[in-house]
């Protein structure tokens, strides 16, 4: 059995301040097929995935600890602004006594919430560009 702080998603080698969960969604594409030869029959193949993942922690704005390894509030607002080729961003995927996965992802949404009683929370989504590769 593997507890959820032992998962995590880096954005190059820092981790996100806060989190306190982390989502992976991989959708394989298919594309369906009827031929004469098939009978009727429909065949389906894989012709790729789309994989999107999203982060959701309490706020922690920059400090003067943890600035090297964690990607605080400001941050994230910077990842949700970026445009372009600044947009896409290196990422891995980590689980204590697992593979971990690798690739880039751009920022596809940014939300913080806050009320009078409760903490300020962040929730921050991505989808992969490209392929998600395991380590060798």
């Amino acid at each position: 059995m593997v507890e959820g702080y032992n998962i995590a998603f880096k954005i190059g080698d820092k981790t996100f301040a806060g989190r306190t969960q982390d989502d992976l969604n991989i959708t394989p594409s298919t594309k369906e097929s009827i031929t004469k030869d098939d009978q009727g029959n429909k065949q389906v193949i894989n012709t790729g995935h789309e994989i999107t993942f999203s982060c959701q922690g309490m706020v922690e704005v920059n400090s003067t600890t943890g600035t090297t390894t964690k990607i605080f509030r400001d941050d994230l607002i910077d990842m949700a602004l970026a445009k372009g080729s600044t947009a896409v961003y290196a990422f891995s995927y980590t689980c204590e006594g697992g593979a971990t996965y690798s690739g880039k992802a751009v920022c596809t949404g940014y939300t913080e919430s806050s009320s009078a009683e409760d903490t300020a929370t962040w929730t921050i989504s991505f989808k992969v560009s490209g392929d998600m590769t395991k380590a060798s």
